[in-house]
């Protein structure tokens, strides 16, 4: 019988694996140091699938943390037959305790679920309090400048998205994932101009945006003509920072 967690898992993870999963994996990966030897604290883990990848390209420590004990859950049973050595905590972003000083700190697809500048302020600076003195932070969020007028280039890319309504400053959004079952979610999405000042704000330098990364496999199997309404209007945006 099909675990109800290994379910949830299939479902969450459906959407690294379509044409713009693979996308903002490149380009996250593209962001990142070299791993080898290093800490890692991957805030907004979910089901482990990121923290699975930086154990296997040779982070000595790995921690993922998220709100929700069902992805916890989920992967605390992977690392159960599979171990990599990663520790799976449940912690709220904007509730982080210091769990050590971490040579590389992500936060991928989870500052957009901070209600407010003051509460995104907050949040990063629980993040920031992990990270060592040198070290990388490194975030992934919905795409400040992304083109709704043009969100019909999506199920090319294995989605659909639509807006929904404003909240807190942020615009809302849904996202479709078809299947069997589909998979449906909701996020939010802030302006341009509020991440990079938010990092700023916390005292990190070197605030800089990675541009879009369509690894060599990817275009070689697709061709870059495919690949190019993506590059022009990417649904993520990955920013990284120093300590």
């Amino acid at each position: 019988m099909t675990d109800q967690y290994d379910v949830i898992g299939a479902l969450y993870e459906r959407g690294k694996l379509v044409p713009v999963g693979l996308a903002e994996r490149g380009t996250l990966f593209a962001a990142l140091p070299d791993l080898a030897g290093r800490s890692v604290l991957d805030a907004g883990c979910g089901t482990g699938f990121y923290a699975r990848m930086f154990a296997a390209r040779g982070a000595a420590r790995v921690v993922g943390i998220d709100a929700s004990i069902e992805m916890i859950t989920y992967a605390r049973r992977v690392e159960e037959r599979e171990p990599l050595g990663i520790t799976y905590e449940q912690f709220d972003g904007a509730e982080l305790p210091v769990l050590g000083s971490f040579d590389v700190v992500t936060a991928v697809w989870l500052l957009g679920y901070a209600p407010g500048v003051e509460a995104l302020d907050f949040m990063v600076g629980k993040l920031v309090a992990n990270l060592a003195p040198g070290a990388t932070f490194v975030v992934l969020v919905p795409n400040p400048e992304f083109d709704w007028d043009n969100a019909d280039i999506l199920p090319a890319y294995g989605i659909s998205a639509r807006r929904t309504e404003e909240s807190a400053g942020r615009q809302g959004y849904a996202v479709h994932i078809p299947g069997d079952p589909p998979v449906d979610f909701e996020g939010f999405s802030w302006p341009p101009g509020v991440i990079e000042p938010a990092l700023e704000r916390a005292g990190l330098t070197d605030v800089r945006r990675v541009p879009t990364t369509i690894t060599e496999d990817l275009v070689a199997e697709h061709g870059e003509q495919y690949w190019a309404p993506l590059r022009a209007n990417p649904t993520f945006a990955i920013f990284t920072a120093t300590r």
